[in-house]
């Protein structure tokens, strides 16, 4: 087996790694819970509307809410059944079931349920409570076909298309050794390089400061960072950001880089081929993410698409350095013998 067909097998099994059971894990954790509220409760819209609300736009479809009107006679047997099944030390609406657990009032709901969803959904998520004659089937969010994802942000959307179409371009063009990349390498290194690796570092730098202290995105004009960043694929295997996995990944390419371009250590010959393959890692990483922003997610980030830009780029930079690397390593003989001959022809 040559060395280009083992590196392109090793790439493939990393992403199916990373991006297989990762963001699918995090997917499955959902969390289920019942409001019981009365349309004559004051602190009932209290929690309907300023409650619920903002949790349901953080978590999406991992929080999936049953509102039951106890008004009305089935709605009022339902909160019954959760009564007796619960046994809380007092009684009234609003009345809030996740789990295990029963919430009662305006103050008690805000107080522990955004504690309690994080909990469950670490665990794994949370099954609708076993009352009897649950109507759960009607309630529970539909999910839109990528065509209404697609639609729900045109512009954004389209945005993500097109870098994904050119960070396809990028991974076909890299995928063999050409004369172009050679000569792409020699007017273009060092600097640019690095210019275009710390813009990518800043772009992933500062999702990671969005995504460890939950703070709100500045997203521009287009898209919506913060969809992205709450969605289930911004974290990898269920506990790390996405964005901080891609702030190492460069400063893993950049740290590879120096080390080759401006070191003589033993390992330095071989620095190319790792900055060639943590950057083709990087944009068939990237890739995907932008195909799941307007076709799953239904939310663009733009500082997702400007990192994956630049990872395409850094491809395209490191693509000839790191096949005459890997050439080199596999023809170890032939290139000792090119420096004899050349010698002999300087003598």
């Amino acid at each position: 087996m040559n060395v280009k067909r083992e590196l392109w097998i090793l790439l493939l099994a990393m992403l199916l790694g990373t991006l297989v059971t990762g963001p699918i894990m995090a997917q499955e954790a959902t969390a289920r819970l019942i409001i019981f509220h009365s349309p004559q409760c004051p602190h009932c819209h209290t929690v309907l509307t300023e409650v619920l609300p903002p949790l349901q736009e953080q978590y999406g479809d991992q929080l999936q809410i049953l509102e039951v009107d106890t008004f009305q006679e089935e709605g009022y047997a339902l909160y019954e059944a959760a009564v007796e099944k619960y046994h809380p030390a007092q009684r009234g609406v609003p009345t809030l079931v996740i789990g295990d657990h029963i919430l009662i009032g305006s103050r008690e709901i805000p107080a522990q349920l955004p504690g309690l969803i994080e909990n469950y959904l670490a665990a794994g998520g949370v099954a609708w409570p076993d009352l009897p004659n649950l109507p759960v089937e009607s309630n529970t969010p539909q999910s839109l076909s990528w065509r209404d994802k697609y639609m729900q942000d045109p512009v954004g959307s389209t945005f993500c298309v097109v870098v994904l179409a050119g960070l396809l371009a990028a991974i076909i063009a890299a995928a063999r050794p050409r004369d172009w990349q050679r000569r792409l390498a020699t007017h273009s290194f060092p600097w640019s390089f690095l210019l275009v690796a710390l813009v990518g570092i800043i772009a992933a730098g500062y999702l990671s400061y969005i995504e460890t202290t939950q703070t709100t995105a500045v997203c521009g004009p287009v898209g919506d960072c913060n969809t992205v960043q709450q969605s289930q694929f911004a974290l990898l295997f269920g506990f790390l950001p996405v964005a901080v996995f891609g702030l190492l990944g460069y400063l893993a390419t950049v740290a590879a880089f120096i080390y080759g371009r401006w070191e003589k250590g033993p390992y330095a010959a071989l620095a190319p081929a790792a900055t060639f393959f943590l950057t083709a890692f990087g944009a068939s990483f990237s890739a995907i993410l932008t195909f799941l922003e307007p076709f799953v997610i239904g939310a663009t980030c733009l500082w997702c698409l400007t990192s994956a830009v630049c990872m395409g780029l850094l491809l395209l930079f490191s693509a000839g350095p790191g096949w005459a690397a890997l050439n080199k390593q596999r023809n170890p003989k032939t290139a000792r013998r090119r420096k004899v001959v050349k010698r002999r022809g300087a003598s």
